[in-house]
């Protein structure tokens, strides 16, 4: 049975600038596009993305490339996704989102909420 979403977790000690790019570059190739993402301070981010079916097993082969490590359960999702479920679904799109954990000695960097007038 084909999943609605898929949730990815993974932590990188590489820059943060190039993962992101990195990470941003890899669902576009593979038949995705990021809808929205969260910056938590500059340690981690989370990337909500959309994808076709086809593109999940490349997607899941590219992100634990270039410094970037999935965890375990991340990687059991290519279980999720036999061949004859991709073929029959494979320009269905489901949702899904990224969490990236960037180790690094940088201090928190804190972003500026503004004040709500009232």
């Amino acid at each position: 049975m084909l999943p609605r979403t898929i949730r990815l977790k993974g932590f990188t000690k590489e820059n943060r600038h190039e993962m992101i790019d990195y990470a941003i570059n890899s669902i576009s190739k593979c038949s995705g596009w990021v809808t929205n993402h969260t910056m938590y301070a500059n340690k981690m981010i989370v990337i909500n993305f959309e994808i076709e079916v086809r593109g999940v097993k490349e997607l899941l082969h590219l992100l634990n490339q270039n410094g970037l490590v999935l965890l375990e359960k991340s990687n059991e999702i290519i279980k999720e996704f036999p061949d004859n479920i991709v073929q029959t679904n494979c320009n269905k799109e489901i949702t899904g989102s990224i969490n990236i954990t960037f180790i690094n000695e940088e201090p928190t960097v804190r972003n500026h909420i503004p004040a709500i007038p009232g």
